[in-house]
């Protein structure tokens, strides 16, 4: 398992995403898997930066391995506990101007992978996002 460690500060997320890239591609990962779980992992990273340690400083620790078809990213923060697996799916009727402001960070990281688990553990949120590899059949 490989792992990078940035501060919490939006500043650190491009090196971040750059490296989970770098990893994703030593791992034999394809390019599509790679860009779906990058925008995946921007939007947790961002989240637990913007939302998490709102008024701390503090650290992220993100770390990717493959277990033949599946790869998984763990993402872990000292942030106040938040479980994004207990938010309800957005509603997403009626008109875009008359919707709740928010939520829409957490549906979007459901559609770009195939599993999300969360666990709080010794004071630090560890959320693992998962992401089937299909092959170029499609399969």
């Amino acid at each position: 398992m490989e792992e990078v460690t940035i501060d919490a500060a939006i500043s650190s997320l491009p090196g971040a995403l750059s490296s989970v890239t770098e990893i994703l591609g030593r791992l034999g990962v394809p390019e599509k898997t790679v860009r779906e779980l990058e925008l995946a992992v921007d939007e947790a990273v961002t989240n637990i930066m913007l939302h998490g340690y709102t008024s701390l400083e503090g650290l992220i620790r993100l770390s990717c391995q493959r277990d033949g078809d599946m790869v998984r990213i763990r993402i872990e923060d000292e942030a106040p506990p938040f479980d994004p697996t207990e938010v309800p799916e957005p509603d997403l009727g009626g008109d875009a101007d008359e919707r709740p402001i928010g939520g829409l960070g957490i549906h979007f990281i459901r559609k770009m992978t195939d599993e999300i688990r969360y666990e709080r553990t010794e004071g630090r949120n560890i959320l693992i996002l998962g992401k089937r590899i299909k092959t170029s059949d499609g399969r």
